[in-house]
């Protein structure tokens, strides 16, 4: 029971203590002060939306293709598109790879760009020497709008410089060669032997370094192997200087040095790597075989060669004849010689490889090879190379013996510039004409230094001398001289016409002509005396109608005449019908009739 009176009891607090905190929370409600519009609020409220960010067009100058390793200045234009002023622009500019901007600067300061007004900034860009086809050059505008509630903006694009890109070059061909020998090489002997490098190209060879590396009968004095060859311009030479010194005992007689030229050129902007490769021959004393334990190696060297004597036309057959010996003291065996021309000779029917079974020491044996330089070989010196193989026995070995030896044969473009004879119209005293001649080059080589002149007095020409410079193979054209012959009659000149032809050698043609000049026609004088009078005539204009009135005078006359003579002949029935006579005079034909 007493339990029961005491969950009552702690029932009933618990809902007193309830009411009694809903009460209070009811009282606190309404004793809060209502949240006031404030003046942070109010302003916040009423302050403006930002305006939208107006657009900017960003545009640059007409522009030709900007050639690589050049520069040009370009106008970059923004044009506000909104209707607010962008205040304080700023222009960034990123370049690619292959442009750059020149002064240093990449961000410039603008002047405020009024709505749908235009801002620009000049530009002085550059194209690398490497660089090729359509670069672009990044733009950003940063910028602030807006006047109640200022804002920033941005506007960027990506603008196209076209760059065009250096021709490429061919890689120059450089010719090694070396000084002359006197004499073979004896075992000890130091000598200087200089080594010529000459460019055949047309650009110039740079950063050169030949290394050099001789046989095993020669040794290099000099402290290192490699040496720096200046520049070389195109038609050009280079040279270094090497120190030698033959072996003590020399075992062949013929050495050699190596010599490994590596360079760079310039090609389509970029530096670009190649190398030029030889192998000089230097004769040597070989040692005897009293001082060497075994046999001197046999060397087999071409003694004379013949190819005609005269240079060899592009394109023209010959024979090649040469001999060759064994200057060794022991006989070679199995000899194998293959004759190569190159990229200018070929073999003009059989092979050109020959087998010979033996050669004594001391011997010669000649061996003669129909040749034919090809069409599109060029002026100048040309090599064949002249391989031997062969065996020699010694000490009851055989020995394979492999050796080159270069032939020189000069070559010559044949002269296929063509003139034809000049003609020439009619010619009148006084007046210009015209002498013309055409020309062709058919050959395969270009011609320089085209010059035409006239030769000759009694006549006058704005350019007796014309320089037309080189000439193509395979192009053709025409020479013109404008004259005018002082007096009529017989006129002699000459056409010279001269050049150079692809061996460089100086070629001249005349022409001979000769001309019939003609009177020209007097000078008709139509002037009038008195400047008041009518507009002047000819003199010759009033005789025209009298010259007609006397014909039909005399027509009409002759006429009469006839038919009075006809009359009294009687044979005239014409004039029997009407006569002259009969026909009443003036007097009678007015009188009135009497009635």
């Amino acid at each position: 029971m007493k339990q029961y009176y005491f969950r009552r009891g702690v029932a009933s607090l618990m809902a007193l203590l309830a009411l009694s905190l809903l009460s209070l929370r009811a009282l606190a409600d309404e004793a809060a002060p209502q949240p006031a519009v404030t003046a942070e609020s109010s302003s916040s409220d009423s302050a403006p939306a930002p305006a939208p960010v107006p657009g900017v067009l960003i545009s640059r100058s007409e522009m030709a293709d900007l050639p690589a390793g050049s520069e040009a200045e370009i106008t970059v234009s923004f044009r506000n598109l909104g209707d607010v002023t962008l205040k304080s622009p700023v222009a960034a500019f990123t370049p690619a790879d292959g442009i750059s901007l020149a002064g240093g600067a990449s961000s410039f300061l603008l002047e405020d760009i009024p709505g749908g007004g235009t801002g620009s900034v000049t530009l002085k860009v550059r194209a690398a020497d490497s660089a090729s086809g359509a670069q672009s050059l990044g733009v950003e505008l940063r910028f602030s709008y807006g006047e109640d509630a200022p804002a920033s903006g941005t506007a960027s694009d990506r603008l196209t410089i076209p760059v065009k890109a250096k021709p490429a070059a061919t890689q120059p061909l450089v010719l090694i060669s070396r000084s002359d020998i006197s004499s073979p090489i004896s075992p000890g002997e130091v000598f200087d032997l200089v080594l010529t490098f000459k460019n055949t190209g047309s650009v110039t060879v740079k950063n050169a370094a030949a290394n050099v590396s001789p046989s095993e009968g020669l040794s290099l004095l000099n402290a290192a192997s490699t040496f720096p060859v200046a520049d070389i311009a195109p038609g050009k030479t280079g040279s270094i200087t090497v120190k030698l010194q033959g072996a003590s005992q020399i075992a062949s007689a013929s050495q050699s040095l190596s010599v490994d030229l590596r360079y760079t050129y310039d090609s389509a902007g970029a530096a670009t790597s190649a190398t030029a490769s030889d192998r000089l021959n230097i004769p040597a004393k070989a040692a005897s075989a009293a001082s060497s334990a075994e046999k001197p190696v046999p060397n087999v060297v071409v003694q004379k060669f013949e190819y005609g004597g005269k240079p060899v036309a592009a394109g023209g057959r010959f024979p090649l004849s040469f001999t060759f010996e064994n200057t060794g003291t022991v006989k070679v065996e199995n000899i194998v010689v293959t004759v190569d021309g190159g990229e200018c000779f070929t073999v003009d029917g059989g092979s050109n490889t020959s087998h010979y079974d033996a050669l004594g020491a001391g011997k010669t044996l000649t061996q003669e090879l129909p040749l034919q330089a090809v069409p599109t070989c060029k002026s100048g010196a040309q090599a064949i190379t002249v391989s031997f193989k062969y065996e020699y026995v010694d000490a009851g070995k055989r020995a394979p013996v492999t050796s080159d030896i270069r032939l020189s044969v000069p070559v010559s473009q044949p002269d296929r510039f063509q003139l034809n004879p000049p003609s020439a119209a009619s010619f009148t005293a006084g007046e210009e004409g015209e002498i013309t001649l055409a020309y062709v080059n058919k050959g395969r080589a270009d011609i320089g230094n085209l010059e035409a002149q006239l030769v000759g007095e009694g006549f006058e020409s704005p350019a007796k001398v014309q320089y037309l410079g080189n000439v193509a193979a395979g192009t053709s054209g025409s020479i013109g001289f404008a004259l005018t012959p002082e007096a009529a009659g017989k006129l002699d000149l000459t056409v010279k016409v001269t050049y150079e032809d692809a061996d460089l050698q100086v070629q001249t043609k005349e022409f001979p002509l000769s001309l019939t000049v003609e009177e020209g026609m007097p000078d008709i004088d139509f002037t009038v005396d008195d400047a008041d009078a009518a507009p002047a005539r000819p003199a010759w204009l009033p005789v025209i109608p009298a010259t007609a009135a006397l014909a039909a005078a005399g027509g009409t006359a002759f006429f009469l005449v006839k038919r009075l003579r006809r009359k009294a002949a009687g044979d005239d029935p014409v004039a029997d019908a009407w006569s002259w006579a009969e026909t009443p005079d003036e007097s009678e034909a007015e009188q009135p009739k009497e009635e």
